[in-house]
């Protein structure tokens, strides 16, 4: 499931829609990072890059284990549905 949430593992690769909060967002990420990077000297744009990698890892793993918890919770809210019923597909009548 992590490889999965990591995107290493996907079905589909979807892009993301012209004009969408998401892409307006990340335009504004990108230009104030380019904006604070080129008023930094060397030695602070590696620490100012440094931050980035490590808030992006972070990010990742709340992301990560976000997604595992979703999907077993998915998971057990669906094995809930079936629970007791003799027509599910594993354990009834005719199987």
């Amino acid at each position: 499931m992590e490889e999965f949430a990591r995107g290493n593992i996907s079905p589909d690769v979807g892009s993301i829609p012209k004009g969408s909060h998401y892409e307006r967002t990340m335009k504004i990420v990108c230009e104030t990072e380019d904006r604070l990077v080129a008023e930094l000297d060397d030695e602070l744009k590696e620490v100012f890059r440094k931050h980035i990698d490590a808030q992006s890892e972070a990010t990742l793993t709340t992301e990560i284990d976000r997604f595992i918890y979703g999907y077993r919770l998915g998971v057990l809210m669906t094995i809930e549905v079936f629970k007791g019923r003799d027509d599910a597909i594993f354990g009834g009548k005719d199987s």
